[in-house]
């Protein structure tokens, strides 16, 4: 402590845990900020595989449609009844 300051004795101890308590609370942020955006991410990529997995759907549905179609070509050309 410099001796021309006039502070209280136990003053510094404050200011430290001040600092101490400042530089704690910026780190915790910068954790917690890089999970949310890690986090979000994340989302976005379940999100882009969700839409492909629907995109899937689609081309199946639209498979098993044609092939019911077909299906139904043959059994009437056979003469068997579709049930």
């Amino acid at each position: 402590m410099d001796p021309g300051c006039a502070q209280k004795k136990g003053t510094e101890r404050v200011t430290d845990t001040v600092i101490v308590a400042l530089v704690s609370t910026s780190g915790t942020l910068l954790v917690a900020v890089t999970a949310l955006l890690l986090n979000y991410r994340g989302f976005v990529s379940l999100e882009r595989r969700m839409e492909r997995g629907e995109d899937d759907m689609k081309q199946l549905t639209g498979a098993i449609n044609e092939l019911d179609k077909r299906v139904m070509r043959v059994e009437i050309k056979l003469g068997i009844a579709p049930e």
